[in-house]
């Protein structure tokens, strides 16, 4: 009876423990093909996401060559508006000078005038 009942002790825990290593291995089976689909979703989330920055710096640089674009417009534009500035004030310097010259052309026909009148008087 002492011998039965070890075999039958051994008999169990050598089936239990058999039974976990297979069942152990079991789930590792699993878990690579669980662990090789997950690689798999990663893979094209991965590649995906390159797309994805891909496009996007592809907007960024395009939306930076236009933004540069209206800059340099901007910039023709002020430059222009500068140079007709500065040719109005010069124009206005100008006018200013003719009108001076004018004044002073009227000032002294006039005094010329008074030193004929003078003159025919004597």
């Amino acid at each position: 009876m002492k011998l039965n009942t070890i075999i039958f002790s051994l008999f169990f825990f050598s089936l239990t423990l058999f039974t976990s290593v297979l069942y152990g291995q079991e789930t590792t089976a699993k878990a690579t093909d669980e662990h090789d689909r997950v690689d798999s979703a990663q893979q094209v989330n991965a590649k995906t996401q390159k797309e994805q920055d891909v496009e996007r710096l592809a907007t960024v640089k395009k939306e930076k060559r236009e933004t540069n674009a209206k800059a340099k417009e901007a910039r023709r534009v002020e430059d222009e508006a500068n140079a007709a500035a500065k040719e109005a004030k010069n124009a206005l310097r100008a006018e200013r000078k003719a009108q001076k010259a004018r004044k002073a052309a009227d000032k002294q026909a006039l005094k010329a005038a008074d030193a004929r009148d003078k003159s025919n008087k004597n």
